[in-house]
């Protein structure tokens, strides 16, 4: 079992077993179901025509080059028992370097840390941030201190109040300086909708003015491309 997977599952079990606590019992928590939100933005349905357009054409080139390859291998086959050993070897190198340059190709594109994530995170990011500023907007008003997204496979927490925040003193707890901001995240993570989100300790004290404010979900593509819950992994031609 993947162990990010474990850690989040127990911070979230932790977290849950720490609200039935007397000095919870008054937290006000509530949940969201971002990925439908998320399948209704017009931002987030531009974003997957964006990212539509550039699968497409990679895909394309990546036929092209099958294409290459499969007549290649075709031709080599025919011809490899009367080639002479020169020739036999430099077919070989010709056919391994394309299959090479496929494979690269490829994972630079729908790799964990290709293109596609790339472009996913910066397409994504206006519908995310919207998402974020609605969410924080209805929290505050409903004076809400805890808020989840339900389509996160981890139970994703997308919005805290400050209040509750004990890195300070468990920092100071154990003799580290916190200069009243402590802001070296302790847990890494993203929140984001429809995936595992961990919050950065510190973070909520960033805004002075408005202490509650969550961090807003950030990009995509926790693995290749789950991470996001609007778009279906892309069909990469084998």
């Amino acid at each position: 079992m993947n162990t990010k997977l474990i850690a989040g599952c127990a911070f979230n079990l932790l977290f849950l077993m720490a609200l039935h606590t007397p000095a919870a019992s008054q937290a006000r928590i509530g949940f969201i179901d971002a990925t439908r939100i998320l399948k209704q933005m017009p931002e987030a349905m531009d974003a997957e025509s964006h990212l539509n357009q550039f699968v497409a054409q990679w895909n394309k080139e990546v036929n092209d080059m099958l294409a290459e390859l499969s007549r290649k291998q075709n031709d080599y086959d025919r011809k490899k028992l009367i080639m002479s050993d020169a020739e036999r070897s430099a077919s070989e190198l010709d056919l391994s370097d394309l299959k090479k340059r496929i494979d690269q190709f490829r994972q630079s594109k729908y790799g964990p840390s290709g293109e596609l994530a790339s472009q996913q995170e910066s397409l994504m990011k206006p519908a995310y941030d919207k998402l974020a500023k609605a969410l924080e907007d209805v929290a505050l008003d409903g004076k809400y201190d805890f808020v989840f997204d339900k389509s996160s496979k981890e139970l994703a927490l997308l919005y805290t109040n400050a209040k509750f925040d004990l890195t300070n003193a468990v920092a100071k707890k154990l003799g580290i300086e916190t200069n009243d901001v402590f802001s070296v995240p302790l847990l890494n993570g993203n929140n984001k909708p429809g995936s595992p989100a961990q919050t950065q300790p510190g973070a909520q004290q960033n805004s002075p003015a408005n202490p509650n404010r969550p961090a807003p979900p950030a990009g995509t593509m926790g693995s290749q491309p789950g991470g996001n819950p609007i778009m279906p992994p892309p069909t990469i031609p084998h």
